[in-house]
Formats: C-alpha cells, sequence, structure tokens
C-alpha cells in the first residue's frame, strides 16, 4: 500500500509492507519513509491530518521521473509554506538512511529552514557513493541521525500500520542487528580528520618541506603554506615524520642550530617529540644516537 504525496486524509501502511521493508535484517529494493511533525501552538500551516503519513520512492515504473522517498517528503513540506515564526520538530523513521544526494538536500532544506528540526531513524546503513560525507553533511546542518531499535519499531508499528490490534513482534536478531548498525554509523559520523591540532613551526630560514611519492599524505596534496614567521602545516593535519622528508639537499641547507634535531609538538603523538636529524656535509654537528 503507497501513501501518496499530499495524502488528504491519514492512511495506515498494511502489515507485510512495514515488515518486509522495515526488518533490518532484509535488504529490500525500495525506501518508505514514515514521519511525524510535532506541532507549535497557532496556526501551524500544517493542513489536518497531515502531520503524520508515510510515502515510499518513486520508482522507475511509475509516471514521470523516479524521485526518492526524501525529496518526496521535501516536496510534501515544502508545500504547507510553514511558519517561521514556529519552531517545528520533524520525526521520520525511514527504511533506509539518505544516499548522498538526498542527505545534501535535507542539509540544504534545514539551512534553509532555522525553524525546522529534523530526527531521523534509519533501519539500515544505504552505503552506496559517498554516502558517509554525506550523512556527516546532514549531521552538521543539524540534524539527529540514530539507528533504529526495538522502541522506534513499536512505535512506527502502533502509529503508521494497520495492525489489527495485533501488537509488535520483533523478528530474530532485531536487537543484535540494531546495535552492529547503531556501531556503523557512529564510526561514519565521525569527523575524517584529527580536530583541531597546532599548527607546526618552522623557522623562516628552512626551505620548503615537500613529501616524497612514497611517503603517505592525509587529505589533500600538500603544499607548505608560509607565513611571516615560516612554514606552516595546515592546522588539524597530523604531523609528519621529518626525518622521512628531508633529503640531504635539503639538510645542507639548514642553519646550524636545527641540524642535529628538530622540536616538534604533536599532541597526537607525544607531547614533545624531538626528531634526530644527521648533520649536514661539513658541519661540526654530530648527529644524537638517542632512539626516540
Amino acid at each position: 500500500m503507497e501513501a501518496s504525496a499530499a495524502p488528504m486524509a491519514r492512511r495506515l501502511m498494511d502489515e507485510e509492507t512495514f515488515t518486509e521493508n522495515f526488518n533490518n535484517v532484509n535488504w529490500p529494493r525500495k525506501t518508505y519513509l514514515c514521519y511525524e511533525v510535532e506541532l507549535p501552538d497557532g496556526n501551524s500551516r500544517v493542513p489536518p491530518g497531515w502531520d503524520k503519513g508515510f510515502l515510499r520512492n518513486k520508482p522507475i515504473h511509475m509516471p514521470g521521473p523516479p524521485r526518492d522517498a526524501e525529496m518526496r517528503f521535501l516536496d510534501l513540506i515544502s508545500s504547507w509554506n510553514l511558519d517561521q515564526k514556529l519552531r517545528y520538530r520533524v520525526t521520520c523513521f525511514i527504511s533506509w538512511s539518505p544516499c548522498a544526494d538526498c542527505a545534501q538536500r535535507l542539509a540544504e532544506f534545514l539551512w534553509e529552514n532555522s525553524h525546522v528540526s529534523l530526527r531521523i531513524f534509519a533501519s539500515r546503513i544505504y552505503t552506496k557513493g559517498d554516502y558517509g560525507a554525506g550523512l556527516r553533511t546532514l549531521q552538521a546542518a543539524g540534524a539527529q541521525i540514530a539507528i533504529m531499535a526495538s522502541e522506534e519499531f513499536e512505535h512506527c508499528w502502533e502509529t503508521f500500520v494497520d495492525h489489527q490490534g495485533r501488537p509488535f513482534q520483533p523478528w530474530d536478531e532485531l536487537d543484535p542487528k540494531s546495535r552492529y548498525l547503531s556501531e556503523q554509523l557512529q564510526h561514519i559520523l565521525q569527523p575524517t580528520a584529527p580536530p583541531s591540532l597546532p599548527p607546526l613551526y618552522f623557522p623562516p630560514s628552512l626551505p620548503t618541506l615537500y613529501f616524497p611519492p612514497s611517503h603517505p599524505v592525509p587529505g589533500p596534496s600538500f603544499r607548505s603554506l608560509r607565513g611571516s614567521s615560516g612554514y606552516l602545516v595546515p592546522p588539524g593535519w597530523p604531523a609528519p615524520c621529518l626525518p622521512s622528508l628531508l633529503t640531504s639537499s635539503l639538510l645542507s641547507q639548514l642553519p646550524p642550530p636545527l641540524s642535529s634535531s628538530i622540536l616538534v609538538t604533536a599532541p597526537h603523538l607525544c607531547p614533545l617529540s624531538t626528531f634526530p636529524l644527521p648533520a649536514p656535509p661539513g658541519s661540526t654537528c654530530s648527529p644524537s644516537s638517542q632512539e626516540q
């Protein structure tokens, strides 16, 4: 049973449709989205009976272009012209987490409509394309994203399913699968770079550093940044292993005080790390023999 994009009266999902699409052990090809809008006092501008409902993605075989469930929901909520002086709380229960494109569009909606907050509970994680970046963008826009647990499945059963008075019956492996997916989602939503690491400092006399082709470089291609006081590695980047970056030709250009060692502040490695460097040709400084 399907719901239209703008239902005139609230409809309920049949039990088979719910079980087929929200069972987190299955892998259905459709996406169903159930939604609830918590209305503020006053003229909410949400038509009667439209504060709860469900819809699904528009497949290829249906008339018109295909449309993801999230986009159909945005079409619906945008048609209400919600009062920007009021605050709305929207909760979505979705059989698959948003793809990268849908997550981006949902994030844009939240940025443009600060009076609307969004919570998303997903039965399973959609893992095609750049889905992780999309979910992180959506989270950065203020959305709360979580995996459905028994409580959310039972709530959907009671609220959106024509269950004829029958209680929700959890399927085998519901709880362990939910816990596993929740751990996966938390990993996906973690930032990909270390937070707020201080920049590395190199004196102005130090020549431009470069990464050899064999040296792994996090993030985009490295380019040394020169400030008024020297060269900096961009904030948030892990400290490179300096001995592997400096060639003998660069070492020959180091001033004597720096030829024996360079001090690097890198809290995620150690409070203060000293990297020994071999003395440049012709230098009277002897390299340190202490292991680091």
